[in-house]
């Protein structure tokens, strides 16, 4: 069962950051990310 479990959270977060790796290879993402970042200085 802990074998499981510690599966579970590698598969877990390796799709989180299959995730945010998809969104940066968008430029509108990156675009707009980078607005919101100039506009709260």
């Amino acid at each position: 069962m802990q074998g499981l479990k510690r599966i579970a959270i590698y598969v877990a977060v390796a799709a989180v950051l299959a995730l945010t790796f998809m969104a940066y290879l968008t430029p509108s993402f990156l675009f707009d990310l980078a607005n919101r970042i100039i506009l709260c200085f």
